[in-house]
């Protein structure tokens, strides 16, 4: 979705939403949305700069790195960036000064929403994303989910340990 920047006053231009957002978008492997992204959106204008605050909320499908289940993640995020124009900056100096990181940059005069709204989803993904904080993960022995229970080759460890506490005596 495009937002032309001259249609934001400085009392603002507020929209509220659901958009459907492509899966590939999102930088987590064999993740996807399990719906839409509700929205709710403010742009303000300050001079050259666009002011956007809104909130997110959404859920998607991820693959959890101890066990390999997939498993839900709610989002729900509040955010508040700057924009300024893509013209405005030296390209003279390749170099962003440290102000500038802050900013979001748009270009001739068009703001792409789907581009913030996926980049606040995947800045709430977890760099390591795990289903529960007590997650088990699986065994690396035979792989078994050990959420779900004891492995087979568990019982093989305590016996062979059985036998090594035995010779030691």
């Amino acid at each position: 979705m495009i937002i032309n920047v001259n249609r934001i006053s400085e009392r603002g231009y507020a929209l509220d939403d659901t958009v459907d957002i492509d899966n590939s978008l999102l930088l987590e492997d064999d993740s996807f949305f399990l719906k839409g992204i509700d929205y709710q959106v403010v742009f303000r204008r300050q001079g050259q700069r666009i002011q956007a605050q809104g909130r997110i909320q959404t859920a998607i499908s991820l693959l959890c790195v101890r066990c390999l289940e997939p498993f839900e993640l709610k989002i729900h995020s509040r955010f508040d960036i700057i924009l300024f124009p893509k013209e405005a900056v030296d390209r003279r100096n390749a170099a962003l000064e440290n102000e500038e990181l802050e900013y979001i940059f748009y270009e001739n005069d068009q703001i792409d929403l789907e581009k913030i709204l996926v980049e606040q989803v995947n800045l709430f993904v977890p760099f390591k994303p795990v289903c529960t904080s007590d997650c088990k993960g699986i065994c690396p022995g035979c792989g078994a989910n050990l959420n779900r229970g004891p492995c087979p080759c568990d019982q093989a460890k305590n016996e062979i340990k059985f036998m090594f506490e035995k010779a030691k005596r």
